[in-house]
Parts: structure tokens; sequence; C-alpha cells
């Protein structure tokens, strides 16, 4: 790299190729050691959206890069305009630091970010602003196209982080919401004097510090269905005393040790759709129930509001995204003026689960493509929701259907409704 004659273009289209053919792994050690000469640094790290295996990569002789995080680099991300790299200092890993920092823009609206940690502080000179901006907008693009048609290999690895960071991500966020819905439901309860509902708001969040330690330290390669249902139980406790809303639970009626990423599955799914059902103003009574069977573990949850709510494919998207992460599946049928019912069912024999779904290989905003589709809006109507151009809702429909396999909009819209993306057509 440091025989690169920057005044060559065959000798600089060459160096971008040897970066382009490295493994993902490598690219950003031998991008920071090709712009070395260009822009001196002692580290880099570069934050890509659109990778769903590792969107956070960095590189450097010493333990600088490695501390940085994704929060770092998205409170970095606003100063640096797209298209003209950026100069100054950025609080990183800890830290303020003298950076240079590039962005590029993405099809799907997220933007790449490159960051060199250790540059000079002078003002970098406008040939070699421009010639750094042209390299990370060749190798974001290449990045991109190797996220939406990865190798075998890598695309299993992607699914396994993404279906990892469901899983965390789900388990998360259900309990703080939990946490927070029984914060105001103390805080709101008529039972309670304000004195009283102070200090139970205080014991509560207290507890949710306490147990969130405790799980952080627990990882069991399996656990006890009825053990995480009384936890579950417990942790729904203060929603059922100070609410207005009945919730009944009832456990599994037998018991045995199951995979742990199952169980917990079946927890994030309890609580999501119990969540959804206290959210709405007409719901008065709440049943959970968990059947443990020799093949599954079934998961219901009936509510009886009338759901006059426009967001049911919302909900209905959400509740498959976490059950599909542990290989399960989740379907919620809303009936007007009836209730809505959520059933979600985890198969217990790793032989017998359930293939991966067909939507799994799609990324976030190539859903909500696909989201839109199933539900018949066009091109137009889908960017104008999505508050994206149309040209790119486009780019996202062909990936779509290549991905699929499929040859039309039609096809892939049956896929998503087969899979539980969006709740079937009513007739």
């Amino acid at each position: 790299m440091s025989t690169i004659d920057w005044s060559s273009p065959a000798s600089v289209t060459s160096a971008l190729a040897d970066v382009q053919r490295a493994p993902l792994g490598d690219v950003l050690r031998r991008l920071s050691a090709l712009v070395a000469p260009l822009v001196p640094h002692t580290a880099a790290v570069q934050l890509t959206g659109f990778c769903g295996h590792s969107p956070l990569k960095a590189h450097g002789g010493d333990d600088t890069a490695e501390a940085v995080t994704g929060a770092d680099l998205d409170s970095l991300a606003p100063q640096v305009p797209v298209g003209a790299p950026w100069r100054g200092t950025a609080h990183l890993g800890g830290a303020d630091r003298t950076v240079t920092a590039v962005a590029a823009a993405a099809p799907d609206g997220d933007e790449s970010l490159l960051v060199l940690i250790g540059t000079p502080a002078d003002p970098l000179p406008s040939a070699a602003a421009e010639l750094l901006q042209s390299i990370w907008d060749v190798i974001t693009a290449h990045l991109l196209h190797r996220a939406l048609d990865p190798e075998p290999a890598q695309l299993a690895r992607s699914r396994a982080a993404s279906g990892e960071r469901r899983r965390v991500t789900a388990e998360l966020t259900g309990s703080h919401s939990v946490t927070l819905t029984a914060l105001l439901a103390t805080l709101r309860s008529r039972s309670l004097s304000d004195v009283a509902a102070r200090q139970t708001a205080a014991d509560l969040a207290a507890s949710a510090l306490i147990d969130l330690r405790r799980a952080a330290r627990e990882d069991p390669a399996d656990s006890d269905a009825r053990r995480v249902f009384e936890d579950l139980t417990a942790e729904l406790g203060p929603i059922r005393r100070y609410s207005d809303v009945r919730l009944s639970l009832r456990p599994p009626e037998t018991d045995r040790s199951i995979p742990s990423e199952t169980v917990y599955a079946a927890r994030s799914v309890t609580l999501t759709a119990v969540l959804d059902a206290f959210a709405q103003d007409t719901v008065r009574r709440v049943h959970v129930g968990w059947g443990l069977g020799d093949d599954a573990l079934t998961v219901t949850v009936r509510d009886d509001g009338t759901n006059t709510r426009a967001d049911t494919g919302t909900a209905a998207r959400r509740l498959h995204r976490i059950a599909a992460a542990a290989g399960g599946e989740a379907a919620r049928d809303t009936e007007p003026e009836w209730g809505t019912t959520v059933t979600a069912t985890f198969p217990l024999d790793p032989a017998e689960a359930a293939a991966p779904s067909p939507l799994d290989g799609l990324a976030p905003r190539e859903l909500d493509v696909l989201t839109g589709l199933a539900r018949g809006l066009s091109n137009r109507a889908v960017a104008e929701e999505l508050h994206i151009g149309e040209t790119t809702v486009k780019f996202h429909v062909r990936n779509i259907l290549k991905k699929l396999d499929v040859s039309s909009r039609g096809q892939a819209a049956a896929l998503a409704r087969d899979a539980g993306l969006t709740p079937p057509r009513q007739p």
C-alpha cells in the first residue's frame, strides 16, 4: 500500500481492487493501510447499518478502536455531512480524540461512516478530502453489494447474529416495558396515596434493577418452563395489582427442561402481547396460558378489546420476529368487537424445528417495503408511507424478489402473508 502513486489512476484503482477482494473482516484493515499515506491515523472504525452481521468494525494497533461504541458513532454522525470529509474533535471510547470522518449515502436511507482516529489537527487539503470521499463511496457501494448478495457462509452468520440481536432486544424491551407500565399503573392508582405510590414506585424500580443484574449473570443452556412462567407472573404482579385490567395467567400443567432461548422467546412473546393489549383503552380482561406438550411449547394471549386500532400489521410483525428468532411461529388473530388472540408455537425438538422463514434474509427496510406490497400498495404509496423516494422503493423491490426467489410482487406478498408478516386480506 505504501508504494501507491496517488497521481496514477491505475495505481489507485489497483489498490482499491485489493481492498475489495479482501474478506469482509479484513476490508477495514486494508482500507486503513490504503489511506494511511493520504490521512495519517492510529486507528479506524466503520459503521455500516446495512450489514446485518457486524455493522460496527474496528482496526488499530492499541485498544483505542475497540473502545469505540455504536453510541459514540451515532453521536458523531450528525456532524459529518455526506460527500464532504469532516475533521475535528470527537468523544470516542471515553476520551476526546482528533478524527477525520467521512460519510456516504446508501439506497435504504442509512449512512455509512468511516472514522480515522488520531489524525492531524490541521485542515485536510481539498485534494486529499476529495480522494478520501471517493474511496469511501466506492467501498460503501462494494460493502452494500456484498450485504445484499451475501455468500452462503456469510448469510448464515448474518442470520444467526440478527436472530440473536432480535432475541436479546425483545427480552430487554419486554422487561423495560413491563417495569415502566407497572410504574405508571402504580403512580396512577386510585387505591394508593401519593406517599404510598411514590414508595411503591421506588421499590419497583429497585427490584427491576436487581432482576436485571441477576439476569445478566445467568446464562443457562436449558430452563424449566414452569419456573420461567412463575418469574413472568411475578414480573407482571404490579400491573395485575394496580391496573384496572383483569389479568389471569395459567402456567403449563407439566414441566420439563427445554432450551433457554425457546422458553425466553415464549416469555418475550407473552410480554409483548400483554403490553399490546394493555395499551388498548377498551381492554378489560387479558388471559395468558402456556401449554407444554411433547413436541412444542404453545403460548396463548387473549384479550376482550374492540380492536379499532390500525396497527395490527405492526404488532403481528413484531411478534413474528420475536418467535422466528427462536425457530417458532406467531400469529395475531383480530376479530372486531370480539378481541384479539395471539398464538405462538415453539418446537422443542431441534430435529423437528421449523425451517427458517424465507423472510429471515431481508433487511429491516426491505421488510417495511414488503409489508406495503402485501397490503396492495403501489410503489408511490409505499414511498410516501415510509418517507423515502420511489426509486428507492423500486430498488428494494428488486432485491426482495431476488432474495425470495420469486418473479412477481404478488408472489412476494403471498410469502409475506404466509410467514405472518401481515394479516390476510379481509374478504
